[in-house]
């Protein structure tokens, strides 16, 4: 027993040298559910579990009742409404169907809201509207459609009074209905002390009705069945316009976010190897030969590379035999951006071997980033579930170009071209960065 306790009295007072590592050893955790916890718990004005999620919204009709719905829309602190598009000269300009459609193709916002001219049912009762959609984030797509939901019925008083009324003319006759009115008003006005006829007449039909119901003098037990009344009678064209034909759209949305983290995670405790190799004194025995320093870390680099984009398709080609991941329809566009995520991901592991004097720090700093980035960079939540300096700090890593590079050739499969932007900012972090560790390689220690 007294040569474990000594043994282990060793490996603390080794570990007390280490003061970056020690620092380390506290701080993941608290970063990690700083960051946790500003997501969950809604820190600041715009934070919480639902916010700024961008919903453009087109009101074609020329019916004023239909205002109610974006105006109960822009009530929502959740959602961050858009009413034009950009024009000429980057002025703004109101929607049209194409305008609105196309800004879900440039990713200006992912969901957009029709309410069209015909929005009330000419047969019956009842009411539609259009809902176009890149549903490339369940979380997000699910908060909107409640929310749109919620708003629509409970403005559905407002929204349909001129239809019921109507509909129930037509019914019962010009003659009946007014009869029907006549005498109801005159029931209500000898029922209830104060009520005078006039005023109640005035009131009544579905159009007053609603008036009473949102100024909230209804009581609580007449929306009791209300359910069965308003069934069915909202109908939701809903237009995909990424991702409709995919078989398993959940795995899809979510495999690129856990790729990313996996080539950061392999390739930064494969350039940790840099640790070992100069204890073992392979890099003296190099040096020794026609071998420069520069020839050394590029062959890590290159190494490192193509072994991320080994381990990012063995990830993707067992989730299409084992989930039905519609890998090799995209195969090429899939190559192409796990080379430059990969790239990018060793240069990051090059980075943290530069800067790290032993394997626990380098181990440290990159557990504390590599966390910090998926979290912040979309891989765990959308961006728009963030507060506002989470998100503008998350489009600075390279997690979230990553998972955007993933999306765009899996969920949207987008070709070449228009993965262009995302993969440039992939190829400028992975040069930025091996500059970066270049330069700490020639003033460290690593070769010495």
């Amino acid at each position: 027993m007294n040569t474990i306790l000594t043994l282990v009295r060793k490996d603390f007072t080794l570990f007390l040298k280490d003061k970056t590592a020690i620092v380390l050893t506290f701080l993941v955790p608290f970063f990690v559910i700083y960051i946790v916890g500003n997501i969950f718990s809604g820190a600041g004005d715009n934070g919480g579990l639902s916010s700024n999620i961008k919903l453009a919204v087109y009101n074609e009709s020329s019916d004023a009742n239909a205002e109610v719905v974006v105006e109960g829309l822009e009530a929502e602190t959740s959602i961050e409404l858009v009413r034009d598009a950009t024009g000429p000269d980057d002025t703004r300009v109101p929607f049209d169907r194409e305008s609105i459609r196309q800004g879900i193709v440039d990713h200006d916002y992912n969901f957009a809201l029709i309410i069209p001219q015909d929005y009330l049912k000419q047969e019956g009762i009842g009411l539609r509207i259009e809902l176009l959609s890149n549903p490339k984030n369940q979380i997000e797509t699910q908060i909107i459609n409640g929310l749109i939901q919620k708003t629509i019925f409970t403005k559905l008083p407002q929204l349909m009074s001129s239809q019921l009324d109507k509909y129930q003319r037509e019914l019962m006759g010009d003659t009946q209905y007014t009869e029907f009115l006549d005498g109801f008003a005159a029931l209500i006005s000898l029922s209830y002390e104060g009520a005078e006829y006039e005023d109640v007449r005035g009131n009544m039909g579905f159009e007053g009705l609603s008036k009473l119901l949102s100024s909230g003098t209804a009581d609580s037990e007449s929306g009791e069945n209300s359910g069965g009344l308003i069934d069915g009678m909202i109908e939701i064209d809903e237009d995909q316009v990424f991702g409709k034909e995919i078989e398993n759209p959940y795995l899809t949305r979510m495999i690129g976010g856990y790729a990313i983290m996996f080539l950061l995670f392999a390739t930064t405790g494969s350039a940790a190897s840099l640790f070992e190799e100069r204890n073992d004194g392979i890099f003296l025995r190099l040096l020794s030969m026609p071998v420069k320093r520069t020839h050394i870390l590029w062959s890590k680099f290159i190494f490192n590379t193509i072994l991320g984009v080994v381990q990012a398709l063995t990830l993707f080609v067992a989730s299409s035999f084992l989930f039905n991941v519609e890998v090799f329809p995209n195969f090429l566009n899939l190559l192409v951006v796990s080379l430059f995520a990969s790239a990018a991901c060793t240069a990051f592991g090059m980075l943290l071997a530069s800067i790290s004097k032993t394997p626990q720090q380098a181990q440290g700093f990159g557990t504390l980033l590599i966390i910090s980035m998926s979290a912040m960079g979309g891989a765990w939540f959308p961006l728009s579930m963030m507060p506002e300096p989470m998100q503008v700090i998350g489009k600075f890593t390279l997690v979230y170009w990553g998972v955007e590079s993933y999306l765009g050739a899996l969920w949207e499969e987008a070709g070449l071209i228009a993965l262009i932007p995302e993969l440039s900012v992939l190829a400028a972090i992975a040069i930025g960065l091996n500059l970066l560790s270049s330069w700490r390689f020639k003033t460290g220690n690593l070769f010495r």
